[in-house]
């Protein structure tokens, strides 16, 4: 997923869970606590939606350090996603697949003797 994909899907929920809210609101600046109007309530019903609809990440840090400095935007917490789908996607490319392991057993080494 793009940024720009992910950027679309959590304006589109901001919108769901905060009725009062028209689409140019929602940009990739506002505050969600100070431009937004976004309560705990409003907060914690985009996060669940974000966990269905996107991944399941843990979104505990991003609150903790948007919280403490006022950086709750929108664009903090599409970087926030997007950071974390591509260590995810990452961590799944580095693992060893089937197809890399050689086809000797555990302590047995593939030499050839002369």
């Amino acid at each position: 997923m793009h940024r720009q994909e992910i950027l679309d899907h959590v304006r589109n929920i901001i919108l769901a869970t905060n009725s009062g809210l028209f689409p140019d609101d929602v940009s990739e600046f506002a505050s969600m606590t100070y431009d937004l109007g976004m309560d705990s309530f409003h907060l914690e019903s985009m996060i669940s939606r974000l966990k269905d609809e996107v991944a399941d990440i843990e979104f505990t840090p991003w609150y903790i350090k948007a919280s403490r400095r006022g950086h709750d935007t929108v664009g903090s917490l599409v970087d926030f996603i997007d950071e974390r789908l591509s260590r995810t996607a990452s961590v799944s490319t580095a693992q060893p697949r089937a197809s890399d392991i050689s086809p000797a057993g555990p302590g047995e080494l593939d030499v050839e003797v002369a």
